[in-house]
């Protein structure tokens, strides 16, 4: 697909300006943009919707990330004696 090689070569273009050494592929930024979307409150449906999946349960892969991180954040509170 010519699109992703367009957009891979944008990607590394400002991976590089960045001054990011780290090898970040195009799944990688698109995992990162689902991720990041889900955090900031988007819902699950129109995540899907942008990246281009047809069915909703496949884009549930990253919200079980957020979940995750969810659970990690609640247990960095130390436990209330009371």
């Amino acid at each position: 697909m010519q699109y992703i090689s367009y957009y891979s070569d944008k990607l590394s273009k400002w991976i590089s300006e960045s001054g990011i050494t780290k090898h970040i592929t195009f799944h990688c930024a698109r995992h990162s943009f689902a991720t990041l979307q889900l955090t900031l409150g988007t819902d699950i449906y129109t995540v899907s919707k942008l990246l281009g999946h047809k069915h909703v349960k496949t884009t549930e892969i990253y919200g079980q990330i957020i979940n995750t991180k969810k659970n990690e954040a609640a247990e960095r509170i130390p436990e209330l004696v009371f």
